[in-house]
């Protein structure tokens, strides 16, 4: 059985950057790649935490 992830953190050109289950280590993991305009995307909420990101 696979292993679904709840949130993916993807980078401003929508790149996967990490997945996790838990929202602090995706916090973490959001706030590591920051520079390149990383958002969280929750499967579970169809609102998703995206920030808009402008160069």
């Amino acid at each position: 059985m696979k292993n679904k992830k709840r949130y993916r953190i993807l980078n401003s050109k929508d790149k996967m950057v990490g997945q996790t289950d838990d929202i602090e280590e995706a916090l973490k993991i959001k706030e590591e790649f920051k520079h390149e305009g990383a958002y969280i995307d929750d499967k579970k909420s169809k609102k998703s935490h995206r920030k808009a990101y402008f160069r």
